[in-house]
């Protein structure tokens, strides 16, 4: 999301994918001035279950929305995989390249000092915590195949890391030392 800092950011950007409807994670859309962030707008990818966050302030967005109920490319390279649980239309989005896959995420760990060992631990915000706790195992199961990585909200600096097995749980293993 761009910086809130007045000044209108991604001038080329078409596409966007929010992962939940959280404020937190949408209020990128819209600058503070209530213009558009991103000028060229055409799509906003989110969880069919958490389309209706469109409507006050992001109201004049909800024209361009893809609510997506089923795992779809987005384009060539990144697909968008419903994990519901945190919210109804909770949604990851794998980037696929020569490199590798990198799985994208919002909310799907609170936790990773907790989590990533207890996967089971569920958190309050969890609108569906049986439902969260099953996206979570088959997420983290999902990326301890190799080449695959994760980015997302809630990991610790610097935010993207391989997933390893580790006892019963699972462990993460940051690409770069930490940032601060």
């Amino acid at each position: 999301m761009p910086k809130r800092t007045g000044r209108r950011h991604g001038a080329g950007i078409t596409d966007v994918a929010i992962t939940h409807r959280h404020e937190d994670h949408v209020s990128g859309l819209v600058m503070p001035d209530g213009s558009e962030a991103f000028v060229k707008l055409e799509r906003v990818w989110i969880g069919a279950g958490d389309a209706s966050v469109f409507t006050g302030r992001l109201e004049p967005i909800r024209d361009r929305v893809v609510a997506v109920s089923e795992q779809v490319a987005i384009n060539d390279w990144i697909t968008a995989i419903p994990t519901p649980g945190h919210t109804p239309g909770h949604t990851v989005y794998e980037v696929a390249s020569g490199a590798g896959r990198l799985l994208a995420w919002g909310d799907t760990v609170h936790v990773p000092t907790l989590q990533f060992g207890r996967p089971s631990v569920s958190w309050e915000w969890d609108d569906d915590q049986s439902q969260a706790r099953a996206a979570r195992a088959g997420l983290l199961d999902r990326l301890i195949r190799p080449d695959h990585f994760v980015a997302g909200a809630h990991l610790d600096s610097p935010g993207i890391a391989r997933v390893t097995r580790a006892g019963e749980g699972f462990a993460l293993e940051y690409l770069a030392p930490p940032i601060g």
